[in-house]
């Protein structure tokens, strides 16, 4: 007896000997994978991407539905229509067509700088879809305004794009805890992380199959599987899949579990977007937040767990509604369902919103922030630390921009078939951007034919010569000697002559040669401008002095250019942002405000990192701004801008064309008091396109203009106080009389304005000479600059 006692002594120490190593390995083992479990609960369980909003969108009584794209942004933002009177949870509107009644619930959105709670809003209709009031539903008091959350533009991740929103579990239903419960996971609060019932169950078909077939995980595997696995089945991942669901239920509580497994889950797709977590499923298949779901809601997107393609109501609705019956049976056998909240559940109609295909990419936008934003930013923040930009772009805009752009290249190249290309990346290009001069916020941004072929961005990669459209810096350098009381006074109805001339180099000269080599002679500075007279535009640089011409340019955002005579006629190279900022100053009454394109950064916590300070500077007086406005309205009423109001843009608008020698480039440079864009319209490889501004980027400028004011005010630029706007005689420079057979608009400063009325045309002139006295003051000065005034100044 005792030596078998020995004997099972010595065999029992045998086989801890042998199946020691394999214990400390396993206890190793086990070490690692608590580890591993504790690093991923307490530190950040998710790589959160950065999302790229726009700007929100202001509702104003006097907007027309249609022309501010009001329907299509509630579908982007995943608002669904109900019938009227029918409208009950956010992200619901009902349009009462017959009496002109729209009811909208907003949604709750997290502005940078307030938490916004989505309120009840009544907007009166007229029979043209014009809004005429807007009220708060609840109080029925009178609102100034509304205001649309912003769309999301994007994202900057790594790898693929996991689109989720964190909630904790107190924000999520009961009763949709319990769908999820039953659809996977029905003994969740019974088991330790492991159920062996199930496992069991699992094991035996896959030993039968001779492989793994079925799964017995529970919830809390699950949710280690997605942390820390791969989708792979063999048994060495359900086991370790097993020891890390043990852990994991051993450190935390049920609730920490299920909280983080309801925000984990992969729960379907939207493009390039990974739908993850319970939240984001509800807004993305039927424009809810979880609260607002119906038990029948909550049942289809649980059911959708196990396979989110193959149940996805959107694209399998009659499998999907299969599924979603039986977690609701499963429900009511589990005791989370009544049979009367079964039945009634049962029969709903699977109601999602409509799937919406529309994109908001604005790719070139999106590239420009992102490259201005790692300049500020390291990856590792901007790719997983979820922050929240807020840009300038608005969505409406920028459609209308997209679509100004692809219609006028289209349109070009069926005039011009000499332009089409068969290479992709040698067709003819275009690019707009739109700016608020009086903020700078970038509205607009199109830097190119097609992002998908080339996404150089044209807008601010690019270096073009500006041509024509540089002229007007000379102007200014002339008007600004003006105001600033200098002797000698250039207004827009001096004079100037329009002939060849020979601007000499040292022993070299250059005589550039107007368009078509057509010649006016004698003309005002503002017929030069409008009619974009080289020889002229070279006059005035002469007198006025290359040096105070390049100081000008220097004010306005154009250091360093060489002294040579062709940047007068715009022989420099620009980036067409740089272009629209000088515009922007003239648009803005001299004042000048850099563009930008985001307004904040918030980061995971909500906390404002980043906020945009809006900076102005007067680098123009507002007198010379304003002679200047008027010199480029001129060129949209009379001259090469004029075809824009023969396509029916009639707002009081300013703008320049630009053409290059051998019409390589071509712009146009437009603004209203309140919005501006620039077009270019070339080829890469800067081949001679033979069209003008005018011709080929005046066209994208109208369109996208038409689209994108129509719903804002119309108003004049406002005039300063000392300047005043009056008609003379351009033969006499006297105050316009009654009988005066020729007249012309100018704009003075107040102290050189004419103040006498012209002589040789009133009624008693005439009387006395029988006929009118044209060229009366004329007094045969050879000078070509000649003072449009009064003989009395």
């Amino acid at each position: 007896m005792r030596a078998l006692k020995i004997l099972a002594l010595a065999l029992g120490s045998a086989v801890l000997f042998a199946a020691g190593p394999l214990i400390y390995q396993f206890f190793r083992y086990y070490g690692s994978l608590e580890q591993e479990v504790a690093g991923r609960f307490s530190g950040q369980h998710w790589t959160l991407p950065s999302l790229l909003y726009s700007d929100s969108a202001m509702l104003y009584p006097g907007e027309r539905l249609n022309e501010i794209g009001f329907f299509q942004r509630l579908a982007r933002l995943n608002y669904h229509r109900v019938a009227p009177g029918q409208v009950r949870i956010r992200g619901e509107y009902s349009f009462d067509e017959v009496h002109g009644t729209l009811v909208l619930f907003l949604h709750d959105f997290r502005y940078p700088y307030n938490a916004f709670a989505g309120a009840l809003i009544a907007l009166k209709i007229s029979p043209l879809q014009t809004i005429e009031s807007i009220e708060d539903a609840a109080t029925h008091q009178r609102e100034y305004s509304a205001e649309l959350e912003p769309e999301l533009l994007g994202a900057i991740f790594q790898g693929s794009w996991e689109q989720r929103r964190l909630v904790p579990l107190s924000d999520i239903p009961p009763a949709f805890v319990d769908a999820v419960l039953a659809a996977e996971d029905h003994r969740f609060y019974e088991h330790h992380g492991i159920d062996l019932v199930r496992t069991a169950r699992a094991a035996w078909v896959d030993l039968t199959a001779h492989h793994v077939l079925q799964g017995g995980s529970t919830l809390t595997q699950q949710l280690m599987k997605n942390f820390f696995l791969t989708s792979k089945r063999d048994w060495h991942r359900k086991v370790t899949e097993a020891l890390m669901a043990y852990i994991a239920e051993k450190r935390y509580s049920k609730d920490e579990i299920l909280e983080l497994y309801l925000n984990d889950i992969y729960l379907g797709q939207r493009g390039q977007e990974g739908i993850y977590g319970v939240w984001e499923a509800a807004q993305f298949y039927f424009s809810r937040a979880p609260r607002d779901l119906t038990i029948a809601q909550m049942a289809t997107i649980a059911g959708m767990i196990r396979s989110p393609n193959r149940f996805n109501p959107f694209r399998h609705a009659d499998t999907a509604r299969v599924r979603r019956n039986e977690v609701l049976a499963a429900m009511l056998l589990d005791g989370y369902l009544s049979k009367a909240a079964y039945d009634e559940a049962v029969i709903e109609p699977l109601r999602t919103r409509e799937p919406y295909t529309e994109t908001n990419d604005a790719p070139y936008f999106v590239d420009y922030v992102k490259h201005e934003l790692a300049e500020r930013y390291p990856p590792s923040v901007l790719t997983g630390e979820g922050l929240r930009i807020f840009t300038t772009l608005d969505v409406h805009m920028q459609k209308q921009a997209e679509q100004a752009i692809a219609h006028n290249l289209r349109s070009l190249e069926e005039k011009h078939p000499s332009l089409k290309r068969k290479e992709k990346n040698q067709q003819l290009e275009s690019c707009l951007i739109a700016i608020e001069p009086q903020t700078g916020k970038i509205r607009a941004m199109d830097g190119g034919r097609d992002y998908r072929q080339s996404q150089f961005n044209r807008v601010s990669q690019s270096h073009r010569q500006p041509g024509s459209a540089f002229k007007p810096v000379t102007y200014l350098a002339a008007l600004q000697e003006t105001f600033d009381g200098g002797a000698r006074h250039f207004l827009p109805t001096s004079y100037i002559d329009d002939k060849p001339f020979t601007w000499q180099l040292g022993a070299a000269s250059w005589t550039p040669k107007n368009y078509k080599d057509r010649y006016f002679g004698r003309v005002t500075l503002a017929f030069a401008l409008e009619e974009s007279l080289n020889s002229a535009t070279l006059r005035l640089a002469d007198a006025v002095g290359l040096d105070r011409v390049l100081a000008m340019a220097a004010k306005l955002g154009f250091g360093n250019l060489p002294p040579y005579p062709s940047v007068v006629l715009g022989g420099i190279e620009v980036e067409p942002m740089q272009l629209a900022a000088m515009y922007a100053i003239l648009a803005n009454e001299g004042m000048e405000v850099q563009p930008y394109a985001v307004n904040a950064v918030v980061n995971a916590k909500g906390q404002v990192i980043e906020g945009h300070e809006l900076k102005a500077e007067q680098v123009l007086a507002p007198e010379v701004a304003y002679s200047m406005d008027f010199m480029l309205e001129q060129v949209i009423k009379h001259g090469t801008g004029m075809s824009t109001r023969k396509a029916g843009f009639l707002r009081p608008a300013a703008g320049k064309t630009g053409t290059t020698n051998d019409s390589v480039d071509a712009w146009f440079a437009g603004f209203t008091p309140n919005l501006l864009a620039v077009v270019w319209t070339g080829f890469d490889q800067k081949e001679a396109l033979g069209l003008t501004g005018a011709e080929a980027s005046l066209p994208a400028w109208t369109d996208f203009m038409k689209a994108a004011t129509v719903a804002r005010p119309a108003g004049d630029f406002p005039m300063p106080s000392d300047v005043v706007r009056i008609q003379v005689d351009p033969l006499t420079g006297y105050r316009a009389a009654r009988h005066c057979p020729v007249t012309m608009e100018g704009v003075f400063p107040e102290a050189l304005a004419p103040t006498e009325v012209c002589p040789f045309h009133t009624s008693a002139a005439r009387v006395a000479s029988g006929a009118t006295s044209d060229g009366a003051a004329d007094d045969g000065s050879d000078s070509y600059l000649e003072s449009g005034n009064s003989p009395n100044d």
